[in-house]
């Protein structure tokens, strides 16, 4: 998942104000794939829809969490959570049911909210962990009744927001919450009194058509793929840390004060009433994430994978120092930094042009390229489906928007890409959920952006290298928000980052 790059609100001197974002999940029925959707009909477990939703949920994998630090949190990459309604790609006319999404390459963790200041809480699973985006999501039909969540007001009204994504949006109401997560009961780390999204809230009503005009809704589990999202990127709120979401800057508002369902008016939303990453609310381990996955060995993916998120950089934990080995690669103010495919194996070619606006996303399924970057061949629904395993080589360098800071450039880094339809999806009894050989075009595609990093425009925002989950298997990945203040290799690095 990624904050959309096609914004116009280049809002402050400083820039850091990202405007929407974009979800890159798969389901089976889309051509993904884990569980098949349409054979997990859990009607049978009961007659209320909130039966049928728990007799799934019951044959889900857990999470381990067995020996956990307080500030890591377990990571699981299984297909999904469950949810009622109708799979994606499903023949018209399809009756609502319950079943499990059948994602691939989504890194899910449990989150605990609490209504602020008190003991009533909850731990939802199925959180989307997304280095892309940032702040708490969740679907509001997965809250307990008994969790009423202080609205947030601006203006003296409750304040909504409108998400928007490539495939559709989000609508729901901005809530304060205490978060808790990491350690074996999930109560490790704290952020106290933060502002959350709620989806679909009951009194967020209809969206505005300013929202709705710019795509499906995607306000359930069923057609968003997680009952939340974690985003842990590089930035800490919706717009620039210190700035006002000015509304008239935006393309499409990101919030609203609505008082009555559908009619609602664009409103400028200081910082502090903005949803924002809980993370960096915590108290000593709020610098960034360390996301580590496992090694993936097989070309043809593996089923239900563990991994471990870990809060805080170079924090008295000891646990989240930089390894020596690793680089730093500085990103941009728009959170982007310089990549390019350099080489691809035979019969395929690739063009070693650098991509400005590439990015690294753990809310993405695929190392997804422009189409400019190679000639390898992909199917209808995009995904790539060479001949045989080709072997890529890339190539990240540290955006130049900044000075002082290195312009680091990584040796060539090997990744692979196998053919998604024939290699992949149909593996396992098309049971796994886990492949670091998946890819395809970019949702922009086209050519890739080769001018200055940080100089994007609404023409040549997505027009760069999305880095997905693949990338993360087998290394730890460091991602440093804009609090971060850490020193490595004899330079303090006080901007967001990435290493590996």
């Amino acid at each position: 998942m990624r904050f959309s790059k096609t914004r116009d609100c280049l809002i402050a001197p400083t820039g850091g104000a990202l405007a929407a974002f974009i979800v890159c999940l798969v389901v089976a029925s889309c051509g993904g794939g884990g569980s098949s959707s349409s054979s997990n009909n859990f009607s049978n477990g009961g007659s209320t829809i909130a039966q049928q939703v728990a007799a799934c949920e019951a044959t889900l994998p857990q999470l381990q969490t067995t020996g956990l630090a307080s500030n890591e949190a377990s990571v699981i990459v299984d297909a999904g959570p469950c949810a009622y309604g109708v799979p994606l790609g499903s023949p018209q006319g399809t009756a609502p049911f319950v079943f499990i999404v059948g994602a691939v390459n989504a890194p899910y963790t449990s989150v605990t909210v609490c209504a602020p200041g008190t003991t009533t809480c909850q731990t939802i699973d199925h959180v989307l962990v997304d280095t892309g985006s940032f702040g708490l999501r969740l679907m509001s039909s997965v809250l307990n009744s008994n969790m009423a969540l202080p609205a947030v007001q601006v203006s003296g009204a409750p304040l909504f927001e409108c998400g928007q994504f490539a495939e559709g949006y989000l609508w729901g109401a901005v809530r304060s919450a205490d978060i808790k997560i990491g350690g074996p009961s999930n109560v490790g780390e704290l952020a106290s009194g933060v502002n959350i999204e709620v989806i679909g809230d009951a009194s967020a009503g209809t969206a505005p058509t300013a929202c709705s005009n710019t795509g499906p809704a995607l306000n359930d589990v069923a057609s968003f793929g997680a009952n939340g999202v974690l985003g842990v990127g590089l930035f800490v709120n919706d717009c620039a840390t210190g700035t006002t979401c000015i509304a008239a800057l935006l393309s499409t508002p990101l919030y609203y004060n609505c008082p009555s369902s559908g009619n609602c008016a664009a409103v400028d939303t200081p910082t502090q009433d903005q949803v924002s990453d809980p993370v960096a609310s915590f108290a000593t381990d709020f610098a960034g994430v360390v996301l580590q996955l496992p090694p993936i060995t097989s070309t043809t993916g593996a089923e239900n994978v563990y991994g471990t998120l870990v809060f805080g950089i170079d924090s008295a934990a000891g646990n989240n120092t930089i390894v020596s080995g690793a680089n730093v690669y500085v990103a941009d103010d728009f959170g982007d930094f310089y990549a390019s495919i350099t080489s691809a194996s035979s019969p395929y070619v690739a063009s070693k042009e650098t991509c400005a606006n590439s990015f690294i996303d753990s809310g993405s399924n695929g190392l997804f390229l422009p189409t400019s970057a190679t000639n390898l061949p992909a199917d209808p629904n995009g995904w790539f489906d060479p001949s045989s395993l080709v072997t890529l080589g890339l190539v990240v360098t540290s955006a130049n928007y900044y000075a002082g800071f290195p312009s680091n450039q990584s040796p060539p880094i090997a990744l692979t890409i196998a053919n998604a339809d024939t290699t992949l999806f149909p593996a396992n009894g098309n049971n796994n959920t886990a492949f670091n050989d998946l890819g395809g075009t970019a949702s922009a595609g086209g050519s890739c952006y080769t001018g200055q990093s940080g100089t994007e425009t609404p023409s040549n925002a997505s027009a760069g290298i999305d880095i997905g989950l693949p990338f993360f298997y087998g290394r730890p990945v460091y991602v440093a928000n804009e609090y971060a203040n850490v020193t490595f290799k004899g330079t303090d690095y006080t901007i967001p980052f990435w290493a590996f």
